[in-house]
């Protein structure tokens, strides 16, 4: 019995309806009282077992009057309903060799995580994320001009402040002909290569690459990805090293 109660389960049958069946199948065409009090099952538990087993195949009912009857399939269903699991399974096996290359795409580190944001939403919602993960050092590479232009230092003072309060230090390669103001936890690399010019920011931290523009309507690309993040910083410390050559 043990066994056979084992290779029910393996085919995904609960324990109520694999009593249900055996029982139905022992005592014949019964009712549910008759069929709940050789399971020792509520009537309301026979109910639900026995409508299960009827969209499975695995039982079927009968009108006699105004009683309805329950009868256990032939045990030969139970051999078909395993082999229809079976080509399922074999399927779904097949269905997932095709999926393979996309699931691991969605692997953490693979496939990056991109948020868009406009406007000054866009400053609070990295500087947000900067004082969540707390790194030791931001990378970050701009036009100072054209930033100031769009967020005056006193707009500003309260997220750098937030940056010294947690000792987070920056690295800044930066355009600038006007004076500006820096932290203390502030590294600075200007260009002054005439031929070099843009109007936007790159902010590189952890697993993060933050690209803003400065002309026209302000846009932040937030891209969460380790291998971009590690391409950009390699690309950003070769441009502190060489950053007029």
């Amino acid at each position: 019995m043990k066994n056979m109660v084992s290779v029910f389960k393996s085919l995904g049958f609960l324990e109520s309806e694999i009593k249900t069946y055996l029982s139905t199948l022992e005592l014949g065409q019964s009712t549910v009282l008759e069929i709940s009090a050789e399971t020792k099952l509520s009537r309301q538990t026979t109910y639900m077992a026995i409508e299960s087993l009827i969209k499975q195949g695995m039982m079927t009912s009968v009108q006699k009057g105004k009683k309805t009857y329950f009868a256990a399939e032939s045990p030969e269903r139970l051999r078909s309903y395993a082999e229809a699991k079976l080509k399922a399974m074999e399927a779904t096996v097949r269905e997932i060799k095709t999926i393979t290359n996309e699931l691991k795409l969605m692997e953490k580190g693979e496939k990056p995580i991109v948020k868009l944001y406009e406007g000054l939403e866009g400053y609070i919602s990295q500087f947000n994320d900067v004082t969540k993960c707390k790194p030791e050092r931001l990378y970050n590479m701009t036009n100072e001009d054209v930033a100031e232009a769009i967020h005056s230092s006193e707009e500003l003072k309260p997220y750098k402040e937030q940056l010294d309060k947690l000792n987070i230090n920056t690295d800044l390669i930066s355009i600038a002909n006007q004076q500006h103001t820096y932290r203390k936890l502030t590294r600075r690399e200007s260009i002054t290569r005439k031929d070099l010019n843009f109007e936007g920011d790159v902010l590189i931290y952890k697993d993060r690459v933050v690209l803003s523009t400065y002309k026209g309507k302000m846009i932040s690309v937030f891209i969460e990805n380790k291998i971009l993040a590690d391409t950009m910083l390699a690309l950003f410390k070769m441009a502190w090293e060489n950053k007029n050559k």
